[in-house]
């Protein structure tokens, strides 16, 4: 019972979330081992010899590309690893990325999406999750160019939160390869026009728009209730959810990839098949995933996907080389969205810390600090004495999104708690927009020091000034105000934080944005960032 309270509480942690209800169920048919969900290596195969008789210039095929081909071992069976491919398309800007590092050049990679490529069912985040797989892989794979690998993923959240913070989980200006995976977490929708592949769209396309036009490969993993078995198999357990083939946001999200001719891989499409109609063992769904993330095993697969379709790709480039119609498929413009009126502003939305300081355009009695640590910084902008005068300038406009001219746009201040020190600070639009005062009171009596947001809604504006003012008054005797920045929303019919702030405030809890946990970043010197501080606990479950 011990061990089952810990792993319901470290989920919940990891996740935001509680676990659904049939978790529990779960639980007690696929007891969650090491064991049961370990990498099986008595599949694993290379390529061998299967390139030495193709050969450019007269040189194999196998040796020209030998780093690439001849320094992984895949667990999926070739042709799941073809049928997994969902949409190839021309693959204009993964083949420049990919010429880029056969020319040694810097490259930039990372990934977003929600708990499982996080590396949650992983036994060893950092090592065993499948994004680690796969960057250390890229790594050597490409021994002249230098790669930056960075896991930006943010458990319990759909691909609408990431519109708002991209800029907090890549680096923005630099990155030209990204994952995407929120197939899990954006849940189903049966409606073909439906919100969840709608906020994929502007998610890509706020991607797709970055300064090194990077190429996008989307990594769909199965809904909930997909990784089980029919209701009439023998292995189908009482209360487990199931879903079918078809009852996912991925075929839906198909027709976004094809319309941006972005790459789009499947594991639902690569494992079912060996998983249900076959039942070929090491495949199975309960020796690939522990509950709705995938195991060891599973991650592996994962990683077999995204390392296929890079090789894949370098080869096509020996064998066709990246000519004027690839440049000129990089190079052209967006089309218009696929869903009317579907884009994303085009101005920041998530603005914190360093990306905050800029907009600020008039501080009296408040100073830019750092409060953290080495490799932690706590950084914001701090006001101790009453009278202290912040001004802060943002867009709020939003006429590019097809969102109604008059309505308003929430505006969320990314502030401290405290129990001891805080004070109050008073709200208010000084110029430019328009909106309801709002008294904010920084001391909580949880003894906790927490990022927290509040909501103003204001109207938009290109130039909106927001002034905060450290009021006299006070419950902790002083009157500390940190802000540290502010999320703006898309706009009104599009306000993802609404609905997880019901009153219109709360923690912000996303500890990948808000300082309390590093991301992951493996370079050839090796990786960086958390790997231990909140897995102690997780991986206590594998050890008894």
């Amino acid at each position: 019972m011990e061990r089952i309270l810990l792993r319901i509480l470290a989920a919940t942690i990891i996740l935001s979330f509680n676990p659904p209800s049939w978790y529990a169920h779960a639980d007690e048919v696929w007891k969650n081992e090491p064991e049961r969900t370990r990498v099986r290596t008595e599949l694993q195969w290379d390529w061998g010899h299967t390139y030495s008789g193709v050969a450019i210039d007269s040189q194999p095929l196998n040796r020209l590309l030998s780093s690439i081909l001849n320094t992984y071992r895949f667990t999926l069976p070739v042709l799941q690893l073809e049928r997994a491919i969902s949409y190839r398309g021309s693959s204009s800007r993964l083949r420049h990325v990919v010429g880029r590092m056969l020319n040694g050049d810097n490259v930039q990679v990372g990934v977003i999406g929600g708990s499982i490529s996080w590396g949650h069912g992983a036994t060893k985040r950092g090592e065993k999750d499948w994004f680690s797989h796969f960057s250390k892989w890229l790594i050597d794979a490409f021994p002249r160019s230098n790669i930056t690998a960075r896991n930006g993923c943010v458990p319990g959240v759909p691909s609408a939160y990431m519109i708002l913070c991209l800029e907090q989980s890549l680096n923005h200006e630099d990155v030209e390869l990204v994952f995407v995976e929120f197939n899990l977490n954006d849940g189903t929708n049966s409606m073909l026009v439906n919100p969840q592949v709608q906020s994929m769209e502007r998610l890509i396309r706020r991607i797709l728009e970055l300064p090194r036009r990077p190429a996008v490969v989307l990594l769909q993993t199965p809904s909930h209730g997909q990784a089980e078995y029919p209701l009439e198999h023998p292995k189908h357990a009482p209360g487990v959810e199931y879903k079918r083939f078809y009852e996912t946001l991925e075929d839906a999200e198909g027709a976004v990839a094809q319309y941006y001719d972005v790459q789009m891989l499947s594991l639902r499409t690569a494992l079912y098949r060996l998983a249900v109609f076959k039942q070929v063992e090491g495949f199975l769904w309960e020796q690939t995933f522990w509950d709705i993330h995938p195991g060891d095993q599973g991650h592996r697969i994962m990683a077999d996907l995204a390392v296929y379709l890079i090789q894949q790709t370098a080869v096509g480039m020996l064998l066709r080389p990246f000519g004027a119609e690839d440049e000129e498929a990089f190079l052209e413009a967006l089309p218009e969205p696929m869903y009317p009126d579907n884009k994303a502003p085009d101005a920041p939305m998530c603005i914190m810390y360093d990306a905050f300081k800029p907009m600020v355009i008039e501080a009296r009695g408040w100073e830019y600090l750092d409060e953290g640590i080495p490799g932690k910084p706590k950084v914001g902008f701090i006001a101790t004495t009453p009278g202290s005068r912040l001004v802060m300038r943002i867009n709020t406009d939003r006429s590019r999104t097809g969102q109604i001219p008059d309505s308003r746009v929430s505006v969320w201040v990314q502030h401290l708690k405290s129990y001891t020190h805080m004070g109050i600070a008073q709200f208010r639009c000084i110029s430019g927009c328009q909106c309801e005062p709002h008294v904010e009171d920084a001391h909580i009596d949880r003894r906790v020091s927490q990022l927290y947001v509040f909501r103003m809604d204001v109207t938009q504006s290109a130039q909106c000034d927001i002034e905060a003012e450290v009021l006299s008054s006070t419950k902790s005797g002083e009157n500390k105000f940190k802000i540290a920045g502010v999320v703006i929303a898309e706009g009104s019919s599009r306000n993802y934080l609404s609905t997880l702030y019901l009153d219109g405030n709360g923690e912000f809890g996303m500890a990948e944005h808000n300082g309390n946990r590093e991301q992951l970043v493996r370079t050839r010197e090796g990786l960086t960032g958390d790997i231990r501080r909140l897995l102690r606990t997780i991986r206590s479950w594998y050890r008894r």
